[in-house]
């Protein structure tokens, strides 16, 4: 990570386009895209759940500490039985400290507390495989805006031959024009040959610029710097193994989350349903005061005592607010549930499309193989004929142009065919990044 940081301060403080690897530019997204941080804050909530699950299990420990300042006495009246006046008594304290400490505990809480610690353990298991799951997202996203840079870094420089070429025809056939060897309409074709070969660079460019603009936003890296992509669409291999696609499916990572947060909310439920029934209680309570009076007996005293004991506490009647939230809680329980077998079924059909979509793009990949291939001996045969005199430089030209044309065709069917391999191991449960 820290090599990775360096990159980024040498790339962004210095300005210097600084060539970044696939792997690094995975590990900068998993620390700095914004679409790493909602599983992460989701997880970090499931672990307070957790704790605050397991504090009801646990004892609770309450404290109070309070003075007092006596600003007027209080008198206590006696009556005199012969003469029937009234003597007065000040009895009020001018100070008083007193301390409580109280520890309860509950003993049998009929499977609340239970129920709350499981359903918080299922919580954060869920949170985790959806972390887990972003990860492998995140892989895809940086893959599919790295190698889209990739390719179109190839269409650029293939478009700007075909320019180059078409540019060079055109100065030749306006020579040959000009010493009688092309007429005025062969001139023409070939500068129309030449023009239309620039709105295909134009938007070559237009489409790289937008590709890498995308790859630095989802990074987190300011749109304004400058960073280049290292390697080739050559230099990547995406296996893929199908062999146990049932038990690779079963076992992933947004299954997983979906299966745990269905047991977090049968428990959520068990925790509602069950707070209908009494919860038996320990109690352990310690007190202490001071005081200082005026009194003739006692001026001072100091008082400490200790308790122990247990309550039963009963709910009797809530007018229906117990019975509603537990109806909402199991509603929420079915719906969970019903969201992982609509899942389940998704995830086969992601798997299904996702194996055809590979096959589709390993035959394209093929026929622009075979593509290039015949372009390129077409090209051979052009150059053969052309220095015998038999072919015009026009169609030199053309046949040159069409080797290039199949060589964009066959960098954007290996880049489908790359993506749909990494898209069919995300389906499979697995990473689609492979070193």
């Amino acid at each position: 990570m820290r090599h990775i940081n360096l990159i980024l301060t040498i790339a962004l403080l210095a300005g210097a386009a600084q060539a970044m690897t696939l792997d690094e530019a995975i590990a900068i997204a998993k620390q700095r895209s914004l679409a790493q941080q909602r599983p992460r804050v989701e997880r970090e909530k499931a672990r307070g759940q957790l704790n605050e699950a397991w504090s009801n299990a646990l004892p609770q420990i309450d404290g109070t500490v309070g003075y007092q300042r006596a600003m007027k006495k209080g008198k206590i009246f006696f009556p005199n039985p012969e003469t029937g006046a009234f003597t007065a008594l000040e009895l009020d304290q001018d100070n008083a400290l007193q301390a409580n400490v109280t520890l309860n505990q509950p003993l049998f809480t009929f499977g609340r507390v239970a129920a709350g610690v499981r359903g918080a353990k299922a919580y954060g298991l869920a949170a985790q495989h959806a972390v887990d799951q972003q990860d492998m997202r995140t892989e895809l996203d940086v893959m599919q805006r790295f190698w889209a840079v990739l390719t179109l870094r190839d269409v650029v420089s293939a478009r700007e031959l075909s320019l180059a070429v078409s540019d060079s025809a055109l100065l030749r056939a306006e020579r040959m024009r000009d010493v009688g060897l092309l007429s005025d309409y062969d001139v023409l074709r070939v500068r129309v040959q030449a023009q239309n070969q620039r709105p295909e660079l134009d938007r070559a460019k237009s489409d790289l610029h937008l590709a890498e603009l995308s790859l630095k936003d989802y990074l987190g890296i300011p749109v304004d710097s400058t960073i280049s992509v290292a390697g080739a669409l050559d230099d990547y291999f995406v296996p893929v193994d199908t062999s146990f696609a049932e038990q690779d499916i079963e076992t992933r990572h947004d299954l997983a989350a979906l299966r745990n947060a269905s047991v977090a909310q049968q428990n959520l439920y068990v925790l509602y349903r069950n707070a209908r029934w009494p919860v038996l209680g320990g109690q352990l309570k310690y007190q202490w005061q001071w005081q200082n009076n005026e009194w003739d007996i006692h001026p001072r005293n100091n008082y400490a005592a200790l308790y122990a004991g247990v309550s039963l506490s009963i709910p009797i009647w809530s007018s229906g607010a117990t019975h509603g939230r537990a109806q909402q809680s199991k509603a929420d329980w079915h719906r969970a549930k019903l969201d992982l077998a609509q899942a389940e079924r998704g995830a086969r059909l992601q798997y299904e499309s996702a194996a055809r979509s590979l096959t589709t793009a390993t035959a394209n990949e093929s026929a622009a193989k075979l593509g290039v291939e015949l372009a390129e001996e077409a090209r051979h045969i052009a150059q053969v004929k052309f220095s015998q005199g038999q072919l015009t430089p026009l169609e030199l030209d053309a046949a040159q142009l069409d080797e290039l044309t199949a060589r964009v065709s066959l960098a954007d069917a290996r880049y489908r065919r790359l993506l749909a391999a990494a898209e069919l191991r995300l389906a499979l449960g697995k990473t689609p990044f492979v070193n």
